[in-house]
Parts: structure tokens; C-alpha cells; sequence
């Protein structure tokens, strides 16, 4: 991966953790009814702002997904221009030698070619260039398309992670609340009030969970969209090369 992605990856993060610094923010801070503030930041009834909440994490965690997602969505949209930039001759009657391989070189070269489609032409012309076997070619190209599509799949670990991630801290947050529930319900004595306090305090807890699912819910919707689209990518580069490239050349 070059400098660039990197440098998007990283201004990407570095918002997405100022954003949900400001959500937390404005949620302890707004005007919000007791059950909502306790669903989105576990604010207590009294106004007392827990840092340490659940859904403090949850929410860094939740903008980090999107800010990964983000990256992968403008590095694709940054490379989708390629099929239309004409790296190969399209022509159906024109055939293709190992003598023009300089030539396809020189087309990438000159319209600055550096993203998935023009590293699978110009692997495809210089192996035919030095092999001159259509066959290989043939088998080059699948080995290549596989390989991307490996690759595609493991760039999203760190977003299967994330959206694990959510549920667990969910889950965490749910059995803290529960811990403490039963907390109360111990140091109160026995009465008509026991049962709705710890029913309330277990109550909340829940809520924990409840934000949690909804926010994998997004992250996991978003992940399979953007992966369907890079995926579809790859397969219209890789039915460009067969069609304009494979089935073109010519062995003397």
C-alpha cells in the first residue's frame, strides 16, 4: 500500500475519533429524556456523566468502522476511471503481438495507470512479453484475479473485528449493569421497593446491548455493500483484460 492510502487512513481515523468525542459530548450535554441518555452515553438520572461508559468505547469503536469503510469506498471510486481510459485496443479485429507489448506499456505509463487495472495489463504484458505463451497469460490472469480477491477479503479482517468488537463491549456493558443491579439489591432491605429498583437498574443494562447490535448492524450492511462493489470491480477488470488482452494475442 503506498503513502497516500495511508496518509487517507490516517486523517480518516483522526476525524472519526474527534466525531464521536463530539456525539459523547452532545449527548451528555443535551436536553435528553432518562432512558435515551441512558441508551446512548449511560447517563445516570442525576446528570452524572460516566467516562467510562460502555457506549463511550462503543461509539469510538462504531466511527472507526466508518472511517475504514470511508477509506476503502474513495480508494475504489479513485480507480473505477481505468475501464475508461482505453489502456488496451479495443477493437475486436485487432490482434495483439509480443512486439506491441512496449506499446500497451507506454499507454499506461502515459495516462499515469497505478491502480488494480493497469498493474494486471501491465503484469500480462510483460509476461506475454517474455514468455509469448497465450496460455500462460491465460493462467497468469487467474492467478492475479484469485490473488486480488484474497486480498480484498483479508483488508476487511480489521472491519470483522470492529463489528465483533461492538457486541462484545455490548455484552461487557450489559453484565456491569447487571453486576450492579444485584449490587443494590443487596445493601437494600427487603421490601416493595426492592423489585423495581433492581428491575430498573437491570433494565438499563440492556440498553447497552441494544445500541451495540444496532451499530454492527450498520457496519456490517455497509462492509458487505462497499466489499460487493470492489469485488464487482475486479471482475470487470479482470473481463477487460480476457476480453481486450487474452483473446487478442497472436503467437508467432
Amino acid at each position: 500500500m503506498n503513502s497516500s492510502p495511508k496518509l487517507l487512513r490516517v486523517i480518516a481515523c483522526s476525524i472519526a475519533v474527534v466525531l464521536a468525542l463530539l456525539v459523547i459530548c452532545l449527548c451528555n450535554t443535551m436536553p435528553l429524556s432518562e432512558k435515551m441518555a441512558r441508551f446512548l452515553v449511560d447517563k445516570a438520572e442525576n446528570g452524572e456523566i460516566n467516562y467510562l461508559a460502555a457506549q463511550n468505547f462503543m461509539w469510538i469503536a462504531f466511527f472507526w468502522g466508518l472511517a475504514e469503510l470511508l477509506v476503502r469506498y474513495i480508494m475504489l471510486r479513485g480507480q473505477q476511471h481505468e475501464l475508461e481510459d482505453h489502456y488496451l485496443p479495443e477493437d475486436p479485429r485487432h490482434v495483439l503481438t509480443a512486439d506491441q507489448m512496449p506499446m500497451v506499456h507506454e499507454a499506461i505509463k502515459a495516462r499515469n495507470g497505478s491502480g488494480i487495472l493497469a498493474q494486471m495489463v501491465t503484469l500480462l504484458a510483460l509476461q506475454f512479453q517474455i514468455s509469448r505463451s497465450a496460455g500462460m497469460s491465460q493462467t497468469v490472469l487467474s492467478a492475479e484475479v484469485e490473488g486480488r480477491s484474497n486480498e480484498i477479503d483479508l483488508g476487511y479482517n480489521i472491519l470483522r473485528y470492529i463489528a465483533w468488537m461492538l457486541p462484545t463491549l455490548g455484552f461487557i456493558g450489559t453484565v456491569w449493569g447487571i453486576l450492579c443491579a444485584l449490587d443494590v439489591a443487596k445493601s437494600m432491605p427487603p421490601g416493595d421497593e426492592l423489585l423495581p429498583t433492581v428491575a430498573g437498574s437491570m433494565s438499563v443494562a440492556f440498553w447497552t446491548t441494544l445500541l451495540a447490535l444496532l451499530m454492527s448492524c450498520v457496519i456490517m450492511y455497509l462492509m458487505h455493500v462497499i466489499q460487493g462493489k470492489e469485488e464487482t470491480y475486479l471482475n470487470k477488470c479482470s473481463q477487460y483484460c480476457l476480453k481486450n488482452f487474452i483473446n487478442k494475442l497472436y503467437e508467432k
